[in-house]
């Protein structure tokens, strides 16, 4: 396997891969392999079932909350007070149903890259990867079932939700598979590019949960100080893009495409016209800068 694009977790956020997914096309960057969790696992569904970055992008200017995930009075104080039986806070029918009129299942059967996405067992904290052959619309439900907010899903009987708890950022498939090549597009600028201390409660509380975004990346990343200096009194793990890293992949090169600014808890659930176009620009302006000058090499 040559190329891996690797699709991160982020709730509404995900408008920016597609930013960055337009770049790659322009270039024509076509990868073999596209993992993604929860929203990542939505892009990569979409564009494994046919789908073109047009379509994608005039998805994501055309639907807003309402489309995705109801919140109402009612559906709330029904989670709040339940006791013997879970209920989550919103309503995702209108998900389903849009999955349902715009993903093509059986075109997806076919997709050239092949496609995987991940969800996470609750019953016994596997994760679990499926690929196209296997892909239904249960598994992209269960793929970006956000915990509390959202329902789980049954396959096979079994329960499962969004992996980002544990893997927001897939990338151990295409090391597995052994990508010579991975782009890998972060939700969060924190692990990509250095952030200032936190001067607020909201700041800290914000920088907490970005940290928990990035987490599972960076212990997926391939490290080799230990080996090269085992008795040295403080390991480190190797940032993206640093030349640590590109050592330690040891013939496959990992780039990584990430937002230059901090966005904000609100931006998570915000699916507003006007953040889905500047997530996709920013996409596609980061992509741009901090992936040409590698490509080029």
């Amino acid at each position: 396997m040559k190329r891996a694009l690797i699709l991160s977790g982020g709730g509404a956020r995900g408008a920016f891969q597609v930013g960055v997914m337009k770049y790659l096309s322009e270039i024509n960057w076509t990868p073999d392999l596209i993992c993604g969790t929860s929203v990542g696992a939505i892009n990569a569904v979409a564009y494994g079932s046919g789908m073109s970055i047009n379509d994608m992008t005039r998805l994501w200017q055309t639907y807003r909350r309402k489309k995705m995930y109801r919140v109402t009075l009612p559906i709330l104080l029904r989670s709040l007070k339940s006791r013997k039986r879970f209920s989550p806070m919103s309503d995702t029918r209108p998900l389903k149903k849009l999955l349902e009129s715009h993903l093509n299942i059986e075109a997806l059967r076919t997709s050239k890259p092949e496609i995987i996405i991940s969800t996470l067992n609750m019953i016994t904290g596997q994760l679990a990867y499926f690929n196209q052959h296997a892909i239904k619309i249960k598994h992209i439900m269960a793929a970006s079932a956000i915990p509390g907010l959202f329902g789980w899903q049954y396959i096979d009987n079994v329960p499962y939700w969004d992996a980002g708890l544990m893997v927001n950022t897939p990338i151990a498939p295409a090391l597995k598979l052994e990508a010579k090549e991975i782009i890998v597009v972060l939700h969060s600028p924190v692990g990509a590019f250095n952030t200032r201390e936190p001067r607020s409660p909201m700041e800290v509380a914000e920088l907490v949960f970005e940290h928990f975004l990035i987490g599972s990346y960076t212990n997926s990343l391939p490290d080799s100080s230990w080996q090269i200096n085992p008795d040295a009194h403080c390991h480190k793990t190797p940032l993206p893009n640093s030349p640590q890293l590109q050592l330690a992949a040891k013939g496959t090169r990992i780039l990584t495409v990430a937002p230059a600014r901090m966005l904000g808890l609100r931006s998570l659930l915000n699916f507003s016209l006007r953040q889905a176009n500047t997530l996709i620009d920013e996409g596609y302006n980061n992509a741009r800068m901090q992936l040409k000058p590698n490509l080029q090499n």
